[in-house]
């Protein structure tokens, strides 16, 4: 919009569009004009017609303009208004703002859910789906560490300076030996001992690698899980006809309880699991009980609850010591 034109709005709404910040609405008051200098125009903001681009955190900013407050704005931004209605209010504005993105959220998902069942389907008609989940299982990526050695620590730090303190640590390392790649656990006093039982201590600056599905948390519920837990829940699965594969959502709160605990022994909630297949979707609820024991075996309980989008329910429990199962 030129200057000329703008003086056919004076006092009247404009549309602003001050990207990345967002669409407005705003009442031009003054009309700016500088020797050789754009001219600008002075608005009172009224309304909110776009929400502005996320940040780089990812969080999304409260509008940068509040209601009625004055801004000058280059007049390149501006644009006569086409709306038909205008919002009832400021607040108004901003809640249709939210409500319009959403709705083309929605869209967008349920569209991507259409093809993503056929996708499936299409996978399971041409015998693919189990190749490609066994090409995923081959291209795990291994975050590298460095080994230290702080008094009587032994360390491994990442590239973010996120430390590692390897004292009980149950993940499985790979280091680089002699003629081949190695895997296997930490023992004590910086010393790895792969499968085979050959022992190797880095000098301090070697790297360590551990393999990022580690850090999952449904990988880790998985290793959580007492072995006969395991073998049950992994056959009721089977009986709904679905793998760890078609796992599409894992809540893990048993890990943020053990990662919160500061020598906590007693652990207890729920954990939320969410599957999908071509068929259909399946839910399961964890609900897990565990005692941690210094002189006796440790308590566990867990109940599997599963629902299917058809209706279909199944519940199984395991116990490990049903005498010490509370009342």
């Amino acid at each position: 919009m030129d200057r000329i034109q703008a003086k056919g709005y004076m006092n009247q709404l404009l549309l602003i569009k001050d990207d990345p910040h967002g669409h407005f609405i705003g009442e031009l008051l003054e009309i700016i004009t500088e020797p050789k200098k754009p001219w600008r125009g002075k608005l009172k903001i009224k309304y909110i017609v776009k929400l502005g681009e996320p940040s780089v955190s990812e969080v999304i900013s409260t509008p940068v303009y509040k209601e009625n407050e004055i801004v000058e704005f280059a007049g390149n931004k501006l644009a006569p208004l086409s709306l038909a209605k205008l919002p009832e209010s400021y607040d108004h504005s901003h809640a249709n703002v939210i409500a319009d993105r959403l709705a083309a959220i929605f869209k967008e998902q349920k569209e991507l859910q259409v093809e993503e069942n056929q996708l499936l389907v299409y996978l399971k008609n041409e015998n693919l789906d189990r190749l490609l989940h066994s090409a995923a299982n081959e291209n795990h990526e291994h975050i590298p560490y460095v080994f230290y050695e702080s008094g009587s620590r032994y360390l491994l730090i990442d590239e973010h300076e996120t430390t590692l303190d390897l004292a009980d640590c149950p993940f499985e390392f790979k280091w680089r030996g002699k003629k081949k790649d190695m895997l296997g656990y930490y023992v004590g006093e910086g010393i790895f001992r792969s499968h085979d039982g050959e022992e190797y201590r880095p000098s301090e600056g070697e790297t360590i690698y551990i393999d990022k599905k580690q850090f999952d948390p449904y990988f880790i519920l998985q290793n959580e899980l007492d072995p006969s837990s395991l073998d049950l829940f992994e056959a009721t699965l089977k009986d709904y006809h679905i793998d760890h594969k078609d796992l599409i959502d894992c809540h893990n709160s048993l890990l943020l309880q053990l990662l919160q605990s500061n020598g906590q022994k007693s652990f207890k909630g729920v954990n939320f699991l969410t599957y999908r297949t071509h068929t259909g979707q399946i839910i399961v609820q964890h609900h897990y009980e565990r005692t941690l024991n210094e002189d006796a075996s440790d308590h566990v309980f867990d109940r599997y609850e599963f629902t299917s989008d058809n209706g279909k329910r199944s519940v199984v429990t395991y116990v490990s010591n049903i005498s010490n199962k509370p009342t």
